[in-house]
């Protein structure tokens, strides 16, 4: 698991729902391992291969799934300060997590960025890759 879904894990029971709502929308599928991605959508982390050929996928989102994962992240990407304390408390100098609230913040800007930009305004969906 990514650290910023290991972050996530670890704070998600200390933030308020209205919060939790639009982060889960936004990492399902694309930080955290989940079945079924909200509204519907598949986001997925397959079995390794063996092949050396066709190595470990970490993450697909399809183009469908994308503009629900945008506009949560345009609900989300404001409300970044309300996690500051949840996550100092949580968090904050635990191996596999983010080190810093800062860290963890520009690691989910560069998702939203991409998820953003690059994916549901062109109709793209993403592949992460290791």
């Amino acid at each position: 698991m990514p650290a910023p879904a290991r972050a996530w894990a670890d704070l998600r029971s200390h933030v308020d729902a209205s919060v939790r709502e639009p982060m889960d929308a936004f990492l399902d599928g694309l930080l955290r391992n989940v079945d079924q991605a909200p509204g519907g959508g598949r986001g997925f982390f397959p079995p390794a291969s063996a092949d050396r050929w066709h190595g470990h996928v970490l993450l697909a989102c399809p183009p469908e799934v994308l503009p629900g994962k945008a506009r949560a992240w345009e609900r989300l990407e404001p409300r970044f300060e309300e996690l500051r304390a949840s996550f100092t408390a949580a968090c904050e100098g635990w191996a596999g997590r983010p080190d810093t609230f800062e860290d963890f913040v520009a690691l989910l800007r560069e998702w939203g960025d991409v998820t953003g930009a690059a994916a549901a305004r062109r109709g793209w969906g993403l592949v992460g890759l290791p």
